[in-house]
């Protein structure tokens, strides 16, 4: 079986969908199969990159259109034909239309990732978005892309359900939805040499799209601060968002600066390094696909607070503390526990690297695989 994998999805600036197909590059290559690989990118320079940061030494085709062009839409079929490929998969929702007709069997089948439906879940999720501004075409895209897959892959139960009922698939479609749980890297795991800050520290990592209730977070952090200890700091790690200022505006309301650290992008190592050395990693999302950030701090041993919301529960199990979304008092005092419990915090530190441990590259791959080998 020859699969095509659409690589395009590696940005130069890598997202996480980018990170997620390099991920499943790196699982696939890993497992002994029969099967023929080519990867798709429309950059000469960013594929020898991806070949070198995966050490994956797949077949690459180069094309000459982006994913969102429409020579795409009408190219893109045509070229998997004449390269004999079988299976198609997209790492996210975008797809060539024209090449995968609904409710007929074409030479070609077409796996897609839907990581997630928040723009659908929640309508004012990142309302100055431009998921949101054209929500309309957003959403028909998104039906269409459903309904002519041959199989859809998503990150966790939570996400399947919301695809079925969102997207309108009738019974009878809903079997092709496959949950194929994210894979965190080998590199979040524990460290005994690495000791946690002085100051403890609060950590949050994540975007600021109102969805990720940061202000909630801020808000909890000032309801807690008198009863945690001495100078413990929140840090917030993310990419700034100018339309979304309300946590910072909070933040200076609330006279948090000085006891708070702001950071944009950082490197692999960095986020590492912070995941190590936090007392807590807190998501407190209304809504999560995966939530990739409590994984991989569970992975490095570090406790975590969650939201009980979507998917959080699956990913954290019994490894996290979990807080009703929405529910700031809740919050607040879950950062006192967790944060003046020595034993609870062991308890939690002890229980995440186990837990974590479903979540491997070489399960999301051979998964996957699985997907693929189903149809045909």
């Amino acid at each position: 079986m020859k699969i095509a994998l659409d690589a395009r999805w590696i940005f130069a600036e890598t997202s996480g969908i980018g990170q997620h197909t390099k991920q499943l590059i790196q699982g696939l290559q890993g497992l002994d199969t029969p099967h023929e690989w080519l990867l798709l990118f429309d950059d000469a320079e960013r594929a020898e990159q991806v070949a070198a940061e995966t050490g994956c030494d797949m077949p690459r085709a180069v094309l000459p259109y982006s994913l969102f062009s429409m020579r795409n839409q009408f190219q893109l079929p045509g070229f998997l034909r004449r390269e004999g490929v079988e299976v198609y998969h997209s790492t996210n929702y975008m797809m060539p239309l024209k090449g995968f007709p609904r409710h007929r069997a074409g030479r070609v089948k077409a796996v897609i990732t839907i990581h997630d439906l928040i723009p659908m879940v929640f309508r004012d999720h990142a309302p100055k978005s431009r998921k949101s501004r054209l929500y309309p075409v957003y959403a028909g895209l998104m039906r269409q892309v459903a309904a002519r897959a041959d199989a859809v892959i998503t990150v966790s139960k939570s996400s399947a359900a919301d695809i079925a009922r969102l997207l309108r698939l009738p019974e009878w479609e809903r079997e092709k939805i496959k949950v194929v749980y994210n894979g965190i890297h080998p590199r979040y795991c524990p460290d005994p040499e690495t000791p946690r800050r002085q100051p403890p520290e609060i950590l949050y990592v994540g975007r600021l799209d109102p969805y990720k209730n940061v202000p909630q977070l801020v808000a909890a952090f000032g309801q807690a601060v008198k009863k945690l200890p001495s100078d413990t700091r929140l840090r917030i790690i993310g990419p700034p968002d100018e339309r979304y200022p309300e946590a910072m505006a909070l933040a200076r309301q609330l006279e948090l600066f000085p006891r708070m650290d702001w950071e944009g992008h950082v490197n692999d190592k960095t986020l590492l390094d912070a995941y190590r050395r936090a007392s807590v990693l807190v998501l407190p999302s209304l809504y999560e696909g995966f939530g990739l950030p409590v994984a991989e701090a569970m992975a490095c041993g570090t406790p975590v607070i969650c939201s009980n919301a979507s998917s959080l529960p699956e990913v954290a199990g019994d490894a996290a503390v979990t807080v009703p979304p929405g529910d700031l008092r809740e919050l607040a005092d879950a950062l006192v526990r967790v944060m003046t419990d020595a034993e609870l915090s062991a308890r939690l530190a002890a229980a995440g690297p186990p837990r974590a441990a479903h979540f491997t590259y070489e399960n999301m791959a051979r998964e996957t695989l699985a997907v693929y080998e189903t149809l045909l």
